[in-house]
């Protein structure tokens, strides 16, 4: 095994894609056992500032889902805000930015591109697995509004990791 294979946080990994297929497939079913792991995570972490850096990012893109559906760009089935599911899902991803995926997103021209095919792929994979829950309204170009967002999102956090690490 090479090194840089042995130095990958293989949990943060796991942890992540599980939560993540967990919360898009069984939504509130998932809550508790995903907020455990997210509370495992948070108390993992070395230092206040990785903390608070998951509290924010995870602030971030509630707000920014939550005007994506504003905007008519998402949707929830019967729902005109975001499900109490989908906050728990960007605490994870928020976990797993700080934990993991900052550290790959150093270079903003390869942030970008990983985030505006990432983000958007991650939303059409979790609406086919969601039965329905969520959609996109605004047809493609809600995944061409995803993708810039991400693109952007994705420099933001690359560079934003040397404030907490």
């Amino acid at each position: 095994m090479s090194a840089a294979v042995s130095k990958l946080n293989w949990r943060a990994i796991i942890g992540f894609e599980l939560c993540w297929f967990l919360l898009v497939y069984f939504q509130q079913l998932a809550f508790w056992p995903v907020l455990a792991y997210l509370l495992y995570g948070l108390w993992r972490l070395v230092g206040t500032r990785r903390r608070l850096a998951v509290v924010i990012i995870a602030l971030l893109g509630i707000a920014l889902d939550s005007a994506l559906i504003q905007l008519d760009i998402l949707s929830f089935a019967l729902r005109d805000s975001l499900p109490l599911w989908f906050w728990l899902l960007w605490g994870i991803f928020a976990l797993a930015v700080v934990e993991l995926l900052a550290d790959f997103l150093q270079k903003p021209w390869l942030a970008f591109v990983l985030g505006a095919a990432g983000g958007p792929l991650s939303y059409i994979g979790g609406a086919a697995l969601s039965g329905g829950v969520l959609s996109f309204p605004a047809g493609y170009l809600s995944y061409g509004v995803l993708a810039l967002i991400w693109g952007g999102l994705a420099v933001l956090y690359g560079q934003s990791r040397r404030f907490y690490v």
